[in-house]
């Protein structure tokens, strides 16, 4: 382009290079080798590796969008005469979750490429990204009654982990509320859990913004008081992979969360309060109270009343009656009845699927009202959730920490054992000691056998 050469290399530099320098460069030696410096370069990353390249005309500006083989994200560079730039990167794949900002038009990303990215989409800018070791599955921002100022996010990934991450200017200056230094804008963790052993598909705040909600493909909900440090309160168990989370709006008297599952059951269930709730030994919450529904797809209760094909021929052979009865009343003879129209094929039998439709999403509309959308007959199976060996959830640590106490009774039950027996034996050592120090015809001998007898008045 213009005599200019432009390559992406697994170092993660986009060197530009002029190509007529190139073509009439020759060897001074024998090895046919020349080193040549590049007339631009630009690193995206340290641990970036590029293989592919392609060129595109944006209002007859030339654009080149870069690959990286690592995480599968695509960069967007300006390469003209100038230094090469970066314009924007962007997910691979679909998007597993966005979220707006409930103060200003800020939007948040997540994907299964392990980033989380906030937008700008009034100026159609990526502002800021953060990285993982896991892919994004679930995100949802914090709404004013947790965080007055929106710059709270909670992200759920495909380990069963969520995190809570902050949104800021390091300077200082407003980033959320106005566009002001938006280049500015960083991220940062501010808290880490893992309440799930696989993904985690839904994320809600409450009305008040005093628990946190999170479901995942592991059949449990799990509860959190939002706090300055989130609180684990306990989990619940359901009856099959959760789809979405949905709590009742101001218009309802109580706080209700509305549960979807994968597999067509909805459950409803009250808010937890933390102080009821034992979690000396576990996490599980079994007193909680919750409503069941079950959802079938509608086609398993139809019922085949009539084929139409077979009213069709039913009525034609009551015409084709009627006609040979008006021909006899006329005195006519009939030789030869109309030829009949071919049967049609049986109507194929009714498929009534076995499992009910997958929910896909759903929301209360009145109280003790809600609507829910369901998808087709089929549904793919769910590839397994990659999980990392040596991970924890929530209740796991619980459960270990019960078992390490009980564990730890009883080693000190044994340990005080042991003390009192040594103790009777040091006892016994000095008892026997000092019946030698005895005359003979005083002492006690192995053979001779002490009752104590205890007189009762």
């Amino acid at each position: 382009d213009e005599g200019e050469l432009t390559t992406v290399g697994q170092d993660g530099f986009i060197r530009v290079w002029n190509f007529e320098a190139i073509d009439a460069a020759d060897s001074v030696d024998d090895t046919g080798l020349l080193e040549v410096e590049p007339m631009n370069e630009l690193q995206v990353g340290k641990n970036v590796s590029l293989n592919f390249m392609s060129k595109v005309h944006d209002n007859g500006q030339p654009i080149w969008y870069a690959q990286h083989i690592a995480e599968f994200l695509v960069f967007c560079f300006a390469l003209q005469t100038r230094d090469p730039e970066c314009l924007y990167t962007f997910h691979s794949g679909r998007i597993e979750a966005v979220s707006v900002s409930p103060v200003t038009y800020l939007m948040a990303t997540t994907a299964l490429d392990r980033s989380v990215r906030i937008y700008d989409f009034i100026s159609n800018r990526q502002l800021s990204e953060i990285q993982f070791k896991q892919g994004g599955t679930a995100l949802m921002w914090a709404p004013r009654v947790v965080n007055p100022k929106g710059g709270l996010i909670a992200v759920g990934f495909e380990d069963g982990v969520v995190r809570i991450i902050e949104i800021y200017d390091p300077k200082g200056l407003a980033a959320l509320r106005g566009r002001t230094n938006i280049g500015n804008t960083e991220i940062n963790l501010k808290q880490a859990f893992k309440p799930h052993t696989s993904a985690v598909t839904a994320l809600a705040y409450e009305q008040n913004g005093d628990v946190l909600a999170t479901g995942s493909k592991d059949k449990t909900v799990f509860f959190f008081a939002v706090e300055e440090k989130y609180e684990p309160i306990g989990f619940i168990h359901v009856p099959g992979p959760v789809q979405a989370l949905q709590w009742s709006p101001p218009s309802h008297v109580e706080s209700m969360l509305l549960i979807l599952c994968e597999n067509g059951f909805v459950l409803q269930v009250p808010a937890p309060v933390p102080e009821e709730q034992d979690t000396a030994s576990t996490y599980q919450i079994k007193n909680l109270p919750t409503q069941y529904f079950h959802f079938y797809s509608i086609k398993s209760r139809i019922k085949v009343k009539y084929s139409p094909a077979e009213e069709f021929h039913q009525e034609k052979e009551k015409a084709r009656l009627e006609w040979i009865k008006q021909q006899q009343e006329m005195g006519k003879d009939i030789e030869e009845e109309p030829e009949e129209e071919p049967e049609e094929e049986p109507l194929p039998p009714l498929y009534i699927p076995e499992e009910p439709s997958p929910i896909l999403c759903g929301f209360y509309s009145a109280p003790g009202k809600f609507w829910l959308s369901l998808s087709g007959l089929e549904m793919e199976k769910a590839a397994e959730d990659i999980e990392d060996p040596n991970a924890y959830n929530i209740e796991e640590v619980k459960q270990k920490e019960e078992y390490e106490r009980i564990m730890k009774e009883a080693e000190d039950k044994k340990s005080k054992k042991r003390e009192e027996l040594t103790a009777l034996r040091e006892e016994f050592l000095f008892l026997l000691q000092k019946n030698q120090e005895l005359p003979k015809h005083m002492q006690l001998h192995r053979d001779v056998c002490l009752f104590f007898i205890n007189h009762l008045p």
